[in-house]
């Protein structure tokens, strides 16, 4: 089941339809039965309410190839694109047809520190969320690749935990299912 954030003409009729079912205050789509029924519902849902989404985020790390390779297996995305970038750097945008993590890395032979600390610096990221419907699959996933997964929590409205990948960026993964 996957909840549904709609205006409420666009509720009823997803309802009406049995397309989603109202319960505990939300309402919530299940149609696996229907391979790309929640793809076009959902665009179909966004352009009618006129929704604003967050297209991308953009990191630097050491090896663009490498994490894309790695969220594409954890994730199953794909590369958008890839090529040159700001200021003689290189980026890969990795994810689905509406939104993207942009790898990037600076030109050769430029100093790439850290800072000790992303909650404890102005304009730090602290994590990228990515939402997935199997959340135990995807750990495992994680575990394989030689990280460890850690703060699990398990709360309104979804289970949910973090681990670090080689460029120091945290990652949660949530499920809602």
């Amino acid at each position: 089941m996957r909840p549904i954030h709609a205006s409420p003409d666009v509720q009823a009729a997803l309802i009406r339809d049995g397309f989603a079912v109202a319960d505990g205050g939300r309402l919530w789509m299940d149609a696996p039965e229907r391979p790309g029924l929640w793809r076009r519902l959902a665009k179909l849902i966004g352009k009618e309410t006129e929704m604003t989404r967050l297209e991308h985020v953009n990191v630097t790390v050491a090896d663009p190839d490498a994490t894309a390779a790695l969220l594409s297996d954890l994730f199953g995305w794909r590369t958008r694109w890839k090529g040159g970038s700001i200021h003689g750097g290189r980026s890969i945008h990795v994810g689905d047809d509406d939104t993207y993590v942009a790898v990037y890395s600076g030109p050769e032979g430029v100093s790439e520190t850290a800072s000790s600390s992303s909650y404890t610096t102005r304009g730090g990221m602290n994590h990228i969320g990515v939402v997935v419907d199997d959340l135990d699959a995807v750990e495992e996933k994680v575990k394989a690749h030689g990280y460890a997964p850690h703060s699990h929590a398990d709360y309104e409205p979804g289970r949910r935990f973090y681990f670090h990948e080689e460029n120091g960026i945290e990652i949660e993964v949530v499920s809602y299912a």
